[in-house]
């Protein structure tokens, strides 16, 4: 054959191939498509085999100078170069087809365990079981929109992960790279329990502290009534919200997902699925009749309580806290701050540590959490009702109090 013998080959009406003169084993084959490929044919082991070498390169002249790949297109000579290798390794007792189809499934076996891939399982798998989905699948993405998301998750080792890390605490902060990296090692330890897979990523890393960073503010009773006050003016769903966390002492998301299906028939009830609780369990919280209020005064748009919609539950915080801070006058406050300053006027209260810690459905450690299984509901509706009256008293004082602070304020004046 030579290169303008092959590239006059015309396509008939079936498939048929051409054997070149030139190199023993090497075909043309052409489709009545019109397209043509190289096939070297053998005997392994007494078995007639094929291995398709790769397109026809019909162009004069055009043939790279780099050694000839399987799979790319080749022109005659190439051709001729691979075949000949074939039969080498057919000499040595190596089956090249065999050869080629394990890269393959190997190559189909790297694709589906990349990062990314393995990631968009995981999340498809464990999502239901997600208390946080959103935020963790958003750490995610925002480590596989790097190059690490395309490569075998079993190639990177642990110095490629910590540089991504490092590229997103510069531009996003150390807060937010501490959030991916606990992301990506449940994802890997998730992988690894599932495979041969040994994670890279074990203790540490961490940019910050959890110790250092955790917050102690609570809201002064002065900055409380200015926040509730503004809440009761505004009667938008954050608003409504705001209310409805002090009262419960529930997390942004627990009170921020709340459905009309979670509560109980007569509405003095809410049972948190465990799908959207920290702990992992259903959990009782008791409604103080003001918060029964705040539902109620909610529009009923859908299965949402607090939505702008229905459809879906309450979101935007940033801007919408932005404007309620504005309003009230009141910063340097997170909505996390509200359920530490629950607890706080919990214990003002006068109710027990122990109360208010299940209150907030904090763990109980010890031999008491695996024998004790009572869910103190009377107690933690009398806590949530005292909660609610706490409240109230700082918001709307009784008469005499404001004159007692009034002649607080003169006298610190006079001093």
């Amino acid at each position: 054959m030579t290169p303008i013998s092959v590239e006059n080959l015309r396509p008939g009406a079936k498939r048929y191939e051409r054997p070149d003169g030139g190199c023993r084993g090497l075909y043309v084959v052409v489709q009545p498509s019109g397209g043509k490929s190289w096939a070297a044919r053998y005997r392994f082991r007494g078995r007639p085999t094929k291995l398709t070498l790769g397109s026809v390169l019909i162009e004069p002249g055009a043939e790279p100078n780099t050694p000839p790949e399987l799979g790319a297109p080749l022109g005659l000579r190439a051709a001729r170069e691979l075949a000949a290798k074939a039969l080498r390794e057919v000499a040595a007792g190596i089956d090249p087809a065999a050869l080629k189809r394990k890269k393959r499934a190997d190559q189909h076996a790297a694709e589906a365990d990349t990062l990314q891939a393995i990631s968009e399982e995981f999340l498809r798998r464990e999502g239901p079981r997600l208390r946080t989905l959103s935020q963790r699948k958003a750490d995610l993405e925002l480590l596989c929109e790097s190059s690490l998301g395309r490569m075998p998750v079993a190639e990177i080792k642990r110095g490629q992960y910590h540089r991504v890390l490092d590229r997103i605490a510069d531009e996003r902060g150390p807060v937010r790279a501490d959030r991916v990296l606990a992301a990506v090692k449940r994802l890997l330890a998730w992988h690894a329990d599932r495979s041969d897979f040994v994670s890279p990523l074990t203790r540490g890393g961490r940019r910050t502290s959890i110790k250092d960073r955790a917050r102690t503010r609570v809201l002064s009773d002065d900055e409380l009534r200015r926040v509730w006050t503004t809440a009761e003016k505004l009667k938008t769903p954050f608003a409504g919200f705001v209310q409805f966390v002090l009262l419960t002492a529930t997390r942004r998301a627990e009170a921020a997902g709340l459905r009309h299906t979670e509560l109980s028939d007569d509405g003095r009830t809410w049972i948190i699925p465990g799908s959207r609780y920290k702990n992992g369990r259903d959990t009782l919280i008791p409604l103080s009749r003001a918060a029964q209020r705040i539902i109620a005064a909610q529009p009923p748009l859908g299965d949402f309580v607090f939505s702008a919609t229905g459809e879906r539950a309450l979101g935007g915080f940033g801007k919408r806290k932005d404007d309620f801070d504005e309003a009230s006058k009141v910063t340097g406050w997170t909505i996390h701050d509200l359920r530490r300053t629950a607890r706080t006027l919990l214990s003002r209260a006068g109710i027990s540590a122990d109360i208010s810690e299940r209150a907030l459905g904090h763990a109980i450690i010890g031999i008491r959490s695996t024998y004790d299984r009572h869910e103190y509901e009377a107690e933690k509706r009398h806590a949530f009702e005292a909660l609610a009256a706490q409240i109230e008293r700082i918001v709307h004082p009784p008469k005499a109090a404001i004159a007692d602070m009034a002649e607080a304020r003169a006298k610190r004046r006079q001093r």
